[in-house]
């Protein structure tokens, strides 16, 4: 018998009427299974989920199941991975580009993932803490705490330091395992996975990097005199970034605020010790992901 968890994306009308076909459907196999929904039923489609998922936990769970888009993937993945999870993406969002199971496959993927007939693809993700003054952004808070007690959060795309004065850049300073490295006037300073490398990296100029490799790449967002190319860095390392005055700047993890850091405030990113497990079909080669979801005219 096994445990799974829905993760539903309750703004999309079509997720919701799969979800509740999905615990009956369990158990008539003699498994069991559990939903969490993330918007209001009500909520107009289109409008951002507002769930808060701060209490949830994947405990005892042996495969979790994101029923949306890959915002909705992305609000799985730190749960999941505090679990040990693995994580099934189906696909009701427009991209898609974490999502290899379309809905009308989701009882196949599920009785595949069942019976252990699929591939669990790992995927590296980011251990992002801070030193110095943050202050919180509202919403849910999707940290998590090391043996050591410290708040950390979980990038399975990138972390970013960005600008939040409108038309005024930041200034960051970057180091390499504690040597100080380049320092940017800019909109932002981003460190990605090579799973995060094709979202705002690709979108900042940053270069594509195979999914199955453990590695960072470490881009600036529109740097004012300065180099304004990537660095992709080793598994090892540690990447730090400074804010510098006078100005704050925001902490953005796969696309959600973290909080303000206030000059001073220093993000550390590093390769987490452990990946995250994706369930694939097995089906959806990289290159043949890259010209259908990004370059589909090609």
């Amino acid at each position: 018998m096994a445990t799974v968890v829905v993760l539903v994306n309750g703004a999309r009308a079509k997720a919701r009427e799969l979800a509740d076909e999905v615990v009956p459907w369990l158990s008539a196999r003699g498994h069991d299974g559990r939903v969490l929904q993330l918007a209001d039923a009500n909520r107009a489609a289109g409008q951002v989920p507002a769930g808060d998922l701060s209490g949830a936990d994947l405990s005892g769970a042996d495969l979790a199941v994101s029923l949306g888009g890959d915002g909705t993937f992305l609000r799985l993945v730190p749960l999941a991975y505090a679990a040990g999870v693995p994580v099934l993406g189906v696909n009701f969002g427009r991209l898609g580009y974490l999502l290899e199971v379309e809905p009308a496959r989701l009882w196949e993927a599920l009785t595949r993932a069942l019976d252990g007939e699929v591939t669990l693809e790992h995927r590296t993700v980011l251990s992002v803490t801070v030193d110095g003054e943050l202050t919180p952004a509202a919403g849910d808070d999707r940290s998590l705490f090391g043996d050591d007690g410290r708040r950390w959060w979980v990038a399975l795309n990138e972390m970013v330091t960005e600008k939040t004065v409108p038309g005024h850049m930041v200034q960051l300073s970057t180091a390499i395992d504690g040597q100080r490295c380049l320092s940017y006037k800019a909109d932002g300073v981003l460190v990605a996975t090579p799973t995060g490398s094709t979202a705002y990296n690709l979108s900042a100029g940053g270069p594509v990097v195979a999914p199955s490799l453990r590695a960072m790449v470490l881009t600036p967002v529109a740097p004012h005199l300065s180099i304004d190319r990537s660095l992709v860095l080793p598994p090892d390392q540690v990447v730090t970034v400074t804010v510098d005055p006078p100005r704050p700047a925001v902490l953005v993890i796969d696309g959600r605020e973290v909080g303000r850091l206030s000059p001073g405030a220093e993000v550390m990113c590093r390769v987490a010790a452990e990946p995250v497990r994706f369930v694939s079909l097995g089906e959806r080669g990289f290159a043949g992901l890259l010209r259908t979801t990004l370059a589909p005219g090609c």
